[in-house]
């Protein structure tokens, strides 16, 4: 029930303090007298614990896997020093970030633009969320400024931006459309969260690797989606673009002679409460396999099953085969078109801006090299 971005920054939290306690764990002072599984579950549990209690309190789940996860692990001093140096990596997660404000940075205060092409929250929700998503700090990547997008489009009166629109006007609809069937059933199957997806498409690919090996993995992974999508959010707000369905409403507004209004246009989805350009959900999905392609393989085979993908009734298709992870990142940005939420330059941009997040995390994030 919450935005992805704020799933993506607790996993990445959680798996950073997860690779510091292993990396305690088994080093060479520790290694035979420290239980591994313990420092993992204690590092994992302190931080879900703190970061999802800020919006559910108390009533989390995470206690009872904790207990489940321990009482597996045999007594004794190696349990006991694993719990410690796990509860240590998550204390020094916390308190790393213990002054940023993520329920400020969630509703902060945005006021909209009256020019064509600004963003106007749209309906049923009519708010704008995450306006100060920018000032919370990343995780490998300098600021959410540092991979800042180019401007979406040279002017409204371009001949790019008409055909976006048109584009969107017909395949993003609600109800009969030009989609295809195996659009309509792409368009549901990306649908879910993007931090869900990508990583049950990890476990999947990661099969052979060494504790360590997975450890990095996984806060590559969840570091860069979390990267990805707070950098979207800084160009989000910096240009302040306007969705579909308010441009194709007002295109009598836009002065393209190529566009033409339609007051009554629906997307197949409810439009997120951000502004378009570019594409979170393409982002994360191309930083995911810029980290997936980097430290596992590029052209490994693979099906997926989608949690979303049923709601696309008699079209659906339940799992899907992908040639590689790039393939896969591709069709989940292009997704977004087809539920008519994200113009194509959102999601095209979206995707390098997302694998240059990634590679920078890769090569720069210092929880990977130390």
């Amino acid at each position: 029930g919450l935005p992805p971005f704020v799933e993506m920054r607790v996993y990445a939290m959680a798996h950073i303090a997860m690779l510091d306690a292993v990396k305690s764990a088994t080093h060479p002072n520790n290694a035979g007298s420290t239980s591994v599984d313990a420092a993992v579950a204690a590092a994992a549990h302190d931080v879900l614990v703190a970061e999802f209690g800020i919006f559910f309190g108390p009533n989390t789940p995470f206690d009872s896997t904790y207990t489940v996860e321990l009482a597996a692990i045999s007594a004794g001093s190696a349990k006991n020093r694993g719990i410690a140096m796990g509860e240590t990596a998550a204390a020094a997660m916390l308190a790393s970030r213990a002054n940023e404000d993520v329920l400020g940075a969630l509703n902060a205060p945005y006021t909209p633009g009256t020019k064509p092409g600004d963003y106007q929250p749209t309906p049923p929700t009519n708010i704008a969320s995450a306006a100060g998503w920018a000032a919370l700090s990343t995780f490998g990547v300098r600021s959410s400024a540092q991979f800042r997008a180019p401007r979406p489009y040279p002017s409204l009166s371009s001949l790019e931006y008409a055909m976006d629109v048109n584009e969107i006007a017909v395949l993003g609809k609600a109800g009969a459309s030009a989609r295809t069937s195996d659009q309509t059933a792409i368009a549901f199957f990306w649908y879910e969260n993007g931090s869900f997806a990508w990583n049950r498409i990890a476990r999947k690919l990661s099969g052979g690797l060494s504790l360590i090996q997975h450890a990095r993995l996984y806060a590559a992974l969840n570091a860069a989606m979390s990267d990805a999508i707070a950098t979207t959010l800084e160009s989000k707000y910096y240009y302040n673009f306007w969705r579909p369905l308010t441009a194709i409403r007002a295109a009598d507004t836009d002065g393209n002679p190529l566009t033409v209004k339609d007051p009554y246009w629906e997307p197949a989805f409810i439009t997120p409460p951000v502004p378009d350009y570019p594409s979170g959900h393409a982002a994360a999905g191309a930083a995911a396999a810029e980290v997936l392609s980097a430290l596992i393989e590029a052209n490994h085979p693979f099906q997926h099953t989608s949690t979303s993908a049923p709601g696309a009734g008699p079209d659906a298709t339940l799992t899907r085969s992908y040639d590689s992870v790039f393939d896969a990142a591709r069709e989940n940005a292009f997704s977004r078109m087809l539920v008519g939420i994200h113009f194509r330059r959102a999601c095209t941009v979206g995707l390098q801006q997302g694998r240059d997040v990634a590679r920078y995390v890769l090569e720069q994030a210092p929880f990977l090299h130390d």
